[in-house]
């Protein structure tokens, strides 16, 4: 009787001492999954790709969010001759282009073999084009149009393996900019081929203190988190300014309450208090110092 006891103490307490193991791991395991930092290049796209590739290496982020579109640091008709040096250029600094930002935003045999490009060289997000509202129609007939885009938009990339990130983007005429027609839109698309890029800046401009409702909209769609920051300024204070993040209405706050209950996933930072949007080469050092400064910033926050 004595060890039949004997053996049900050590049962019981080798399978607490497992729970207790794996618990330790499953937490170690999150503390050590960590979202990979890239840049949206389009300030700093005047580099060269091996120089941007230094520079960013010596930042300690991953990558870049690459601006392959019209008026982009690759146009989308070089894409088959320019991406390939490009990533081979990121790589010798352990740099990878994990988005890019493009002009495709539907389903057609013109973006399917511009997206197999991307694919090709291992590129399997990017960002897709905004949906633009006409304020003289009726506004669901237009939510169902897009949802119907994004859905055959979806099935093209499941197809090719890639997945499209739709940035949420302040302002009357983009389409998903008040969160819940960004739900309505992505309402039964599986998020692995077609999902949100959240934007703090755009986001939170557009919800105000609604934001923590907007952000429950539409928080199961997003699989990308874009960062930057603004303040309202203006006799009326109705007028957006671009300024270095966490020293406006962006903060760790919001950041963390969009990443809560997410598995890791790419953080593009958009630098967008510069002088200019796009830095001529002379002055690109520049962009890269406001760059390195908000990188610094958005590490304290992970």
């Amino acid at each position: 009787m004595e060890e039949v006891t004997n053996r049900r103490k050590f049962l019981a307490q080798s399978a607490a001492t497992l729970a207790s193991a794996t618990a330790a791991n499953a937490q170690k395991s999150k503390k050590t999954a960590v979202s990979p930092i890239i840049v949206f290049e389009k300030p700093i796209q005047t580099l060269e790709y091996d120089r941007m590739g230094e520079i960013l290496a010596k930042m300690g982020i991953q990558g870049i969010e690459a601006t392959i579109r019209k008026g982009g640091h690759i146009a989308p008709e070089a894409a088959e001759e320019e991406v390939p040096k490009m990533v081979a250029a990121l790589a010798k600094n352990g740099q990878k282009a994990l988005i890019a930002a493009t002009n495709v935003n539907e389903a057609n045999a013109e973006s399917e073999k511009f997206l197999r490009i991307l694919k090709a060289n291992g590129i399997t997000k990017y960002r897709s084009n905004y949906y633009r509202y006409d304020l003289k129609k009726e506004m669901l007939p237009q939510v169902k149009e897009n949802a119907a885009k994004l859905k055959n938009l979806a099935a093209m990339n499941k197809e090719i393996g890639v997945q499209s990130l739709y940035q949420i983007h302040s302002g009357y005429k983009y389409a998903g900019a008040m969160s819940w027609d960004a739900a309505l839109m992505f309402d039964g698309i599986d998020p692995d081929y077609a999902a949100i890029a959240y934007d703090l800046r755009h986001f939170r401009a557009d919800s105000g203190l609604s934001w923590k409702t907007a952000l429950a909209t539409v928080k199961k769609h997003i699989r990308s988190i874009y960062v930057k920051d603004a303040v309202w300024e203006g006799e009326r204070s109705n007028k957006l300014k671009n300024v270095p993040l966490d020293t406006g209405f962006v903060d760790k706050e919001t950041f963390d309450a969009v990443r809560k209950g997410h598995k890791p996933m790419p953080v593009s930072l958009h630098m967008e208090w510069g002088r200019t949007s796009i830095y001529p080469k002379e002055d690109v050092m520049e962009a890269v110092e406001f760059v390195a400064r908000d990188v610094k910033t958005l590490k304290s926050w992970l």
